[in-house]
């Protein structure tokens, strides 16, 4: 995967904009709640990611971060846990 998807998952409030906003069908709404007692977003596919940054731009709560991966690093995270 030539990028990493982090999402922080305290600062999201379970819009799912970003999962509506995903056209590679990266995201999707977890089972599981956050301290605000909302679903958040995981990345289902993360290899799919191109960096398009849909997501990025449409979360109201700015808690998604797209960044180029480093090469070397073969076990990318999905989420960046808070």
């Amino acid at each position: 995967m030539p990028f990493r998807l982090y999402i922080d998952k305290e600062r999201c409030k379970g819009c799912a904009l970003c999962v509506s906003a995903c056209v590679r069908g990266v995201l999707r709404m977890t089972k599981q709640l956050n301290a605000r007692g909302q679903h958040y977003p995981e990345a289902r596919n993360p290899g799919a990611c191109t960096a398009c940054r849909r997501c990025t731009a449409i979360c109201p709560d700015a808690a998604i971060e797209i960044e180029k991966a480093d090469a070397s690093v073969t076990d990318t995270p999905a989420k960046k846990e808070s």
